[in-house]
C-alpha cells in the first residue's frame, strides 16, 4: 500500500462565491505547491461542470480519475431540507448520471447554472437512503458550524437524531474548519464513524485548497481504495487528519448574529455586582468583565443556548436586540457527553496546523492576503525548499532555518503547539499571535 494526501471537499465556479478561475488547471498548480496527491472535483451534479469534468478526467488503470498527475474522487455537496449540508462522493460518472436524475425531482436548482450546492427536498434519512441504494457515500459537511450544519445551534444534538434509521448508513462526518478530533470526540454518538478534514475550498488560492487534509494509507487512489479506508477495512484506513488551528476558523468563537462581534470573557478584581453588566465594546469583540469568568462563561452558554442573550453593541448602536450565537467550540461544550475528548482506537492524529501564507505574513506584519511580496516568498520557499505540506509538517527545522530563521521559528512553535491565537468568530478568521 502507499499514503496519499487527500482534499475531498472544494466547490466550482458554479457555486455562490467561489472565484471564477477555479478549474482543473488552477487546482492542479496549487496541488503541486501543497503536496496534494487526490483532489475531489466538487460540484460534479451541475450539468455544466458535470460536462467539463467528463471531457477532461481520464480513468487510471486502477479505476481512479486523472488530469495531469493528480487523481481526483467525484464529489459534490447537498442541502437537504433540514438544512443540513451533505458531502456525497461518487464512484464514477454514470452514477453521478443516476442520482442527478434520482434527486431532480425534489430540487428547483439542481440543473441550474448557480446549483453547485443544490437544496434538495428531502429528509436527511431519506437522502441518505437515494444516495446510499446507488452505491454513493454521504455524510455531514463541516458538521460544527453555526450554519447550516447537523450540530449547530437548535439542531440536531446526535447523528441518530437526524439520519434515524438511515444512521447506520453515515461512515464519516466532515470535521470544518473550527473543529478538531479533540472537539469531536467529546461527543459519544461521533465513536464508531471517521473523521475527515477537507478545505470546503471556493478558490484554487493555496491558503485556501488543501488548507485541511486526509493522509490516505490505501492500495491506490481511486473510489473504492478510500471508501474502504473511510470505512476503515481491509487494512485501508486514513492515518492523518490536518487542518486549521480550530481558533483560526471563522466560527470557532459564540459571536452576534448581526454585527459578528465575538464575545470574549476577562476578569476583573474589582467586584461586579450585576452579572454581564460590564463590558468593553471594540469594533470586533465585546469584552465582558467578570470576577470568574469559568463560571460566567458557563452562565452566559447557558442563557445563549436558550437564545435569551442579546449583544450589548447593537442595542448601544442600533438600539435594537440580536441575538447571540454560539461557536464551535461552545455549541461542542453544550451538546457533549465528555468533559475531555474520548478517541476510540481507531482514530488517526490530528494536526493543528497554520497555513505557510499566514505564517509569511506574520513573519513580515502585512495583513493583506494577496500582497505580492508574500505571495513571491511563498513560491520561492515552495521552490528552494519543498512542498507546502513538507515545509510544514515533515522538513528538518535547520533546513527551513536556512531559508528564513523566523519562518522556522513559527513552524516549530507550531509543531510544539506553543502558539497563541486570537480566535476567529462571526466569520472572522483567528490570527496567531507571534513572538518570536
Amino acid at each position: 500500500m502507499d499514503v496519499f494526501n487527500a482534499d475531498l471537499h472544494i466547490h466550482s465556479p458554479h457555486s455562490i462565491g467561489v472565484s471564477k478561475s477555479l478549474n482543473l488547471d488552477t487546482m492542479i498548480e496549487t496541488c503541486k505547491k501543497k503536496g496534494l496527491n487526490i483532489l475531489a472535483t466538487g460540484d460534479v451534479l451541475q450539468p455544466d461542470w458535470l460536462k467539463y469534468l467528463e471531457n477532461k478526467l481520464k480513468k487510471a488503470k486502477d479505476g481512479s480519475y486523472i488530469y495531469k498527475d493528480v487523481y481526483f474522487i467525484l464529489q459534490t455537496e447537498i442541502e437537504d431540507n433540514e438544512s443540513v449540508h451533505e458531502v456525497v462522493f461518487f464512484e464514477n460518472f454514470e452514477m453521478v448520471r443516476e442520482i442527478q436524475k434520482k434527486l431532480e425531482p425534489y430540487s428547483k436548482n439542481i440543473l441550474n447554472e448557480w446549483g453547485g450546492r443544490p437544496r434538495v427536498n428531502l429528509s436527511p434519512p431519506e437522502l441518505v437512503d437515494i444516495i446510499t441504494d446507488a452505491g454513493a457515500l454521504i455524510g455531514p459537511a463541516h458538521a460544527f458550524t453555526p450554519f447550516k450544519a447537523i450540530f449547530r445551534q437548535n439542531k440536531f444534538k446526535t447523528l441518530e437524531g437526524c439520519y434515524a434509521d438511515a444512521v447506520n448508513k453515515i461512515n464519516f462526518i466532515e470535521l470544518g474548519l473550527s473543529a478538531n478530533t479533540n472537539l469531536a470526540d467529546r461527543l459519544e454518538c461521533l465513536k464508531n464513524v471517521s473523521f475527515l478534514s477537507n478545505s470546503d475550498a471556493h478558490s484554487q488560492d493555496p491558503r485556501s485548497l488543501g488548507r485541511e487534509f486526509n493522509r490516505f494509507d490505501i492500495d491506490n487512489p481511486s473510489y473504492e481504495e478510500i471508501m474502504l479506508a473511510i470505512k476503515r477495512k481491509e487494512s485501508r484506513k486514513i492515518i492523518l487528519n490536518v487542518g486549521l488551528h480550530p481558533k483560526l476558523g471563522k466560527y470557532y468563537n459564540m459571536f452576534c448574529y448581526k454585527c459578528r462581534r465575538r464575545i470574549l470573557f476577562r476578569k476583573t478584581k474589582k467586584k461586579v455586582n450585576a452579572i454581564f453588566n460590564q463590558y468593553t465594546i471594540t469594533d470586533n469583540f465585546v469584552i465582558y468583565y467578570v470576577n470568574d469568568p469559568n463560571s460566567s462563561r458557563l452562565d452566559y452558554l447557558e442563557q445563549v443556548s436558550k437564545n435569551k442573550m442579546n449583544c450589548p453593541a447593537c442595542k448601544e448602536e442600533k438600539n435594537r436586540s440580536f441575538k447571540i450565537k454560539l461557536g464551535v467550540s461552545e455549541r461542542i461544550e453544550t451538546i457533549s457527553q465528555h468533559e475531555k475528548p474520548k478517541h476510540p482506537d481507531h482514530r488517526p492524529p490530528y494536526i493543528n496546523a497554520v497555513p505557510l501564507i499566514d505564517i509569511i505574513r506574520s513573519v513580515k506584519g502585512i495583513k493583506s492576503k494577496t500582497s505580492k511580496s508574500v505571495l513571491n516568498e511563498y513560491g520561492k520557499i515552495i521552490k528552494e525548499v519543498g512542498t507546502e505540506f513538507e515545509i510544514l509538517f515533515d522538513n528538518p527545522i535547520n533546513k527551513i532555518q536556512d531559508f528564513n530563521p523566523d519562518i522556522a521559528s513559527i513552524i516549530k512553535a507550531v509543531r510544539n503547539n506553543e502558539i497563541k491565537y486570537t480566535p476567529g468568530g462571526g466569520g472572522t478568521y483567528g490570527q496567531i499571535i507571534l513572538d518570536i
